[in-house]
């Protein structure tokens, strides 16, 4: 058999698995997570040392959860910060593919990449993605369903092209036009990859603000119309979870992101509580009851609330879990009552966090319970103390007067599985590193 006849043997199989999975009507698989603190991320900076970048992922939660605030309080959108998220994701984009690496959040909606021609963009160390290379491309036209539900929408008088503008919370932003793509999602699986067709995204033409050269854009994973969990919708039957590692471990190991039936959390210890709708649709809302530290249960209502309603964001992308000034009073009192004889050292060097402690002071930390509805979240001390230094650890909440957010400190070493279609998240105690 020549050369030529096993290349096209080669292409016919991949192209019949690139098929296969294109006709599948449900999906199951696992992707990698990029920490951006990670040696593999475009975020990395190699002179910061573990507790700068501790300090710095504190910070970055005040900022995200303002620019939520903002989101909520009706400002269409401005979303958070490229540069205050956690987590990254590898894609590919086009037929055939041209990969990107984009800032992944359950805080942004649509997905974006730089496109050429660039009229006006951010240096990117990447090639930038080309349409005119890709048979897969289609411009969006102003008439259509998908240019009406665009938030900030204009038109080309010459093709009637519909435009996108997404502006964040730091003024950085991207503008271009809205089109489809075949988007191709690579698995844990070497050699494996899985393609979603007509995907609406923006093209951007014109990006600037404070991005990172090997930074390609935003994937949104929140639940507005033009994230990329809701275009992936039934090819993974409304499922998908995450099992974030320990984000301050000196071991590096990548978080996973799940969908379709790989991301159905099951088995023994398994807790779920409702998700709910709420404004904007680009959040995930669930009912938080309270926290029981040491035994002493602390309610977040002082009164029975008439409709059990979303009232706190579960979050991939902020660090600390916020709360309302007076419930985080209530709660900070009971741990101190249950750290017993041991005196508090004060705030953080960055006011940040309001109860500290010195380590070799500590013998044990206390057991809290996050209450949800229907759902008993035990936390371990890695989801409600956070090291700062070798001579303090604080409690990882922090009062806010805005939004309120479960953070992914207090989601570590958990599998968090959500189900849109039967409106549940769920949690399950799970070491992520063996994962």
């Amino acid at each position: 058999m020549n050369t030529n006849m096993l290349s096209n043997i080669h292409l016919l199989c991949i192209l019949s698995l690139i098929m296969l999975v294109w006709s599948s009507k449900s999906v199951s698989f696992t992707t990698k997570l990029i920490h951006r603190d990670s040696p593999t991320s475009p975020f990395y900076d190699p002179s910061l040392i573990l507790s700068r970048r501790v300090v710095a992922s504190l910070n970055r939660s005040f900022d995200r959860a303002r620019v939520f605030s903002s989101m909520r309080s009706g400002v269409t959108n401005i979303f958070p910060n490229p540069q205050l998220a956690n987590y990254l994701m590898k894609i590919s984009i086009g037929t055939p593919p041209q990969d990107i690496i984009g800032v992944a959040d359950t805080g942004s909606d649509i997905v974006w990449t730089q496109c050429e021609p660039c009229s006006y963009c951010f240096n990117q160390t990447r090639p930038v993605y080309r349409p005119m290379v890709s048979s897969t491309y289609n411009m969006t036209t102003c008439g259509s369903t998908t240019c009406m539900l665009v938030p900030m929408r204009s038109c080309t008088t010459s093709d009637n092209t519909c435009l996108y503008l997404v502006v964040y919370g730091d003024l950085s932003y991207s503008s271009g036009e809205i089109a489809t793509e075949t988007v191709t999602v690579d698995s844990t699986v070497p050699g494996v990859s899985y393609a979603f067709t007509n995907v609406v995204f923006g093209c951007g033409h014109r990006n600037a603000g404070m991005f990172t050269d090997d930074q390609s854009g935003i994937i949104g994973l929140g639940g507005g119309p033009f994230s990329l969990i809701t275009q992936m919708g039934s090819s993974i039957n409304g499922k998908f979870s995450y099992c974030l590692v320990q984000m301050f471990s000196h071991v590096e190991r990548s978080s996973k992101m799940y969908f379709g039936d790989d991301a159905t959390v099951s088995g023994d210890g398994v807790v779920s509580t409702p998700l709910f709708p709420g404004n904007p649709d680009t959040f995930y809302y669930l009912n938080f009851e309270g926290i029981t530290v040491g035994g002493q249960r602390v309610d977040f209502y002082t009164t029975k609330p008439t409709l059990v309603e979303g009232n706190i964001i579960i979050d991939s992308g902020t660090s600390l879990t916020l709360l309302p000034g007076s419930f985080y009073n209530r709660f900070q009192l009971a741990v101190r009552r249950s750290m017993q004889e041991i005196l508090p050292i004060g705030s953080d060097p960055q006011n940040n966090l309001s109860l500290c402690y010195n380590p070799l002071e500590v013998m044990d930390l206390p057991v809290m319970v996050a209450h949800f509805n229907g759902a008993d979240l035990e936390l371990d001390p890695m989801n409600t103390f956070v090291r700062l230094s070798n001579d303090s650890i604080c409690l990882a909440f922090a009062p806010v007067d805005g939004v309120v957010i479960f953070g992914n400190l207090a989601q570590m070493n958990f599998l968090v599985g959500f189900d849109l279609y039967k409106k549940t998240v769920s949690f399950k105690r799970t070491d992520c590193m063996k994962l």
